[in-house]
């Protein structure tokens, strides 16, 4: 008989083994990282600011943090899953790319991410759940000290009254403003490069007053992408160089759902003390330390497979916890695409629920 304690060992082995993979991309000049919102799909709305901020340079592109944003998945942990990701994904692009300009950007839920990587995270969030802690990304040292812009739309966590908040909204507070004192001392070393942008009328960012409008959450990219992308160009010091246009598609991933197909509320619960989305970056023999310039690389790069392997790790180990470090080395591979899928957290918990099961019936 398999004994329980066989069976949770294999269960943990299981969580820790929910990758994601994306193929690496040449090192660009200016390259993107994108935390999209709740219930988007990779890349989001943030498509069309991509898109604004290429245009005109030779050689700009972008990679999705990795995480599951499903409505029906608990918020708290793929916020968590997103800190570790950004973490993971800067840190290994920076290594391999030291000439590129990096710019980090994120929308809702992503803006809190985005806040949480450079700030620290952790706290109270939608209907009590508790995310766990993550330190504050040291902005003296690679990856932080390679941020040329920092932007972020509608801000679950927005705080009033920041130095680097931007919009009519700036004096209100989200629905989950900061009040650890480190945090928001964290954050304001960023001041220079970051743009925390919140629009009065916004439930998310500005609080969910009797005159909100979800219109003006949802409508950040469609008005200001030109404007949001002169500031990044401006505070980045990128130039024009070229007469090429950028289309990035809004519509890759499997991980959007359908309102109308699940029930209206954000589920409640525990959050597992490590990442269940893992990435993967899979660079293959792409030379290291090398900026290309040599061909247009602004088209979409998206996010991609699920693979069932664990990720190398590619994070140091003093900017993650203790509690997040990564499996074994894998060979995992991911393949790319505008209709690639990503596996969600939801997805992932059945087999838990499975492994579960199996315990009560060995036991």
């Amino acid at each position: 008989m398999v004994s329980t304690s066989a069976i949770f060992a294999i269960l943990s082995l299981s969580l820790a083994s929910f990758t994601q993979a994306q193929t690496c991309t040449p090192c660009e000049d200016v390259h993107f990282f994108l935390a999209r919102g709740n219930n988007e799909p990779y890349p989001g709305r943030q498509g069309d600011l991509v898109a604004a901020t290429c245009d005109g340079l030779s050689s700009c592109g972008y990679e999705n943090l990795i995480y599951s944003a499903l409505f029906t998945d608990l918020s708290c942990q793929t916020t968590y899953d997103g800190v570790l990701a950004g973490f993971k994904q800067l840190t290994s692009y920076a290594e391999r790319c030291p000439k590129s300009k990096l710019i980090l950007a994120g929308y809702s839920q992503g803006g809190q991410i985005v806040a949480d990587i450079l700030g620290g995270g952790g706290g109270v969030s939608f209907n009590g759940c508790i995310q766990p802690s993550t330190p504050a990304l040291d902005p003296t040292t690679s990856p932080g000290n390679r941020l040329s812009a920092v932007i972020i739309f509608g801000n679950t966590r927005h705080t009033a009254n920041q130095p680097y908040n931007f919009g009519n909204g700036s004096s209100f507070d989200g629905l989950f403003p900061r009040t650890d004192a480190a945090m928001l001392t964290a954050l304001d070393k960023y001041t220079p490069v970051l743009r925390d942008w919140c629009l009065e009328p916004d439930p998310i960012c500005a609080g969910n007053k009797s005159d909100a409008l979800v219109s003006t959450h949802l409508g950040y990219y469609q008005h200001y992408s030109n404007e949001a992308a002169d500031w990044i160009k401006s505070v980045a010091g990128l130039k024009d160089k070229s007469d090429h246009q950028t289309v990035i598609p809004t519509y890759v991933s499997g991980t959007v759902q359908d309102y109308a197909t699940v029930a209206n509320f954000t589920p409640s619960g525990s959050v597992i003390p490590a990442a269940t989305t893992v990435p993967v970056v899979e660079c293959g023999d792409l030379p290291a330390n090398s900026t290309s310039t040599s061909s247009n690389l602004s088209t979409s790069r998206s996010v991609t497979t699920a693979s069932s392997t664990a990720a190398p790790s590619t994070t140091s180990s003093s900017v993650l916890p203790a509690s997040t470090t990564a499996a074994p080395t894998s060979s995992a591979t991911g393949a790319t695409g505008s209709n690639g899928s990503s596996t969600s957290y939801a997805a992932n918990m059945g087999l838990v629920v499975f492994l579960t099961l199996l315990v009560s019936i060995l036991a």
